[in-house]
């Protein structure tokens, strides 16, 4: 994809790709992209995020473990327990219709109707291998900062994807 000349180029090209080519990106790529993003602002300048980029081989042992604990869990094991819900257990209109709306979309695009359970959970699986990206970026936040230090995560990730457009990469932001 062609590198994004203005934030209003940015953020209309923007959008969450679902299947990467497997080329690498230079390091000095990402570290000019993190190092840029970290300029956006933060209550108190706190800057509360913190970024893991894991690629290559310790992408690939990633990619595996996931694959299998993904497996453990398709076969019953609920041994773990998550943090925190993704989306609200009673998530209501208009935003529950919204996130209905985009998965049948997706779904129809790929061709994969609604009553095929199989290939659906096929194409979910694939969130677990980043969807063939060959970097994936990790961002955390001091679980002792509060919802306005998660805020300033949300303007870092922002400035990351965009930026990202203006060298011309593509990103998806995935919660876990």
């Amino acid at each position: 994809m062609t590198a994004a000349k203005t934030v209003t180029d940015a953020l209309e090209t923007r959008l969450s790709v679902r299947d990467f080519l497997p080329t690498p990106v230079p390091a000095e790529v990402i570290r000019r992209v993190l190092t840029t993003a970290s300029r956006a602002p933060s209550g108190g300048n706190t800057q509360p995020w913190r970024i893991d980029v894991v690629a290559g081989s310790k992408l690939d042992e990633l990619k595996a473990i996931m694959q299998r604990r993904l497996a453990e869990v398709a076969a019953g094991d609920k041994s773990e327990v998550a943090e925190y819900d993704i989306y609200p257990k009673e998530l209501v209109a208009p935003h529950r219709d919204y996130r209905f709306k985009i998965g049948e979309d997706m779904y129809a695009r790929l061709g994969i109707p609604r009553e095929d359970k199989a290939k659906r959970l096929q194409w979910f699986a694939r969130n677990y291998q980043f969807f063939g990206a060959p970097m994936a970026l990790f961002c955390s936040v001091d679980r002792r900062m509060g919802p306005p230090q998660w805020s300033d995560l949300g303007m870092f990730l922002q400035s990351v994807m965009l930026l990202l457009r203006e060298e011309g990469l593509d990103s998806c932001a995935q919660e876990c």
